[in-house]
Formats: C-alpha cells, structure tokens, sequence
C-alpha cells in the first residue's frame, strides 16, 4: 500500500518539476529570446512535449487512489457533526 502512495506522490513530483521546468522555458521562449539560434530551437521543440507531459503526470498522480484509515480525531468529528444535525432537526 505504502509502495503505491510513494509511486504516485513521486509521478506527481516528477510532474510538477516537468511541468515547471516546460513553464519556465516557454517563458524564455517567448519574452527573452529574439533571433533565431539552435538553442532557441531546441528551446521550442522541448518545452510542447514537457509540458504535456507535466500535466498528464500530474493528472496520473492526482487520480490515484490513496487508500488510508481514517484518523481517529477526523472520525469524531463526523460522529459529532451527525449528531449535530440530529439535534438540529428535533
């Protein structure tokens, strides 16, 4: 169990650092740069494809599903907003 959350906690990381990285140089891409050069080439045919892949990374890592108990405070909660209601209703 804990493999799979440490898997997709580390996908969404990657994809973070992906996705701000492509930012980044799409930025640089289109504010600094003004003449055509092989870095600025590069530049461009690099920052599409990271960015999708960021983002659908980012989308993996987010629908995975962490199953963990609940905590006990988070539980009493919930027990006590029922009973909340109940009153309310009475």
């Amino acid at each position: 169990m804990k493999r799979k959350q440490l898997k997709a906690t580390s996908v969404m990381a990657l994809g973070l650092l992906l996705l701000f990285s492509g930012t980044i140089s799409y930025m640089l891409l289109a504010f600094a740069h003004r003449d055509f050069s092989l870095p600025l080439l590069a530049m461009f045919l690099f920052t599409i494809p990271t960015l999708m892949l960021g983002w659908y990374l980012l989308d993996k890592g987010a629908r995975a599903d962490f199953k963990r108990k609940p905590m006990a405070i988070s539980t009493r909660i919930a027990t006590v907003s029922r009973e909340l209601e109940e009153l309310s209703r009475r």
